[in-house]
């Protein structure tokens, strides 16, 4: 997020919100339907890569010209686009996963309910990196809920994504896990 007076969030959010729906009109039954098993496949390589800390890596998950959605970030709309927001900004919270609660896909569409979640300064009962078999959601004190809607765009990658999530939760829960691990400014 941008730090100069310039930035207006209302103003961000109404461009992802107009994006969004350009990309649901033109996007979601545009071209060929590809089997459930190739989209599923795709999923899993996505939220794999999304607990890398590879940024670079996960961004090439896109297709070429895409578009990205994110209400409080900004509307990016090509892999190039997304990795020049991306990769700095993963870098500076290198210690967030991205755990999917569950998903569902139809057609082309994946949507994914995740944690986005910091490690507890103490540890928890199952390994921090376990993203496949993370334990139950009250183990962990420093996350946020999302929902990311994906399309499918065939080659192992995806043409969209939609993250829906709320802004100051994510906000405050870095600020508060910041205070814990004594890394905060």
């Amino acid at each position: 997020m941008t730090q100069d007076a310039a930035f207006d969030l209302g103003k961000v959010g109404y461009a992802g919100a107009m994006a969004a729906a350009e990309g649901w009109a033109t996007l979601l039954n545009k071209g060929k339907q590809y089997p459930y098993e190739e989209v599923e496949a795709a999923f899993h390589d996505y939220a794999a890569r999304a607990n890398m800390n590879d940024w670079p890596h996960w961004c090439d998950i896109f297709t070429e010209e895409c578009l990205y959605v994110d209400h409080h970030f900004g509307v990016f709309r090509t892999r190039a686009e997304i990795a020049k927001w991306m990769v700095p900004l993963m870098s500076r919270q290198s210690e967030m996963r991205f755990v999917p609660g569950w998903h569902a896909i139809k057609g082309n569409l994946v949507m994914n309910y995740n944690w986005n979640r910091w490690p507890n300064p103490e540890g928890s009962r199952v390994p921090y990196g376990e993203f496949r078999n993370p334990g139950p959601v009250d183990d962990y004190k420093y996350q946020f809920p999302c929902m990311t809607l994906n399309i499918y765009g065939g080659n192992g990658k995806f043409c969209y994504e939609e993250d829906l999530y709320s802004a100051p939760a994510y906000v405050e829960t870095l600020k508060r896990w910041q205070q814990a691990m004594g890394l905060a400014k």
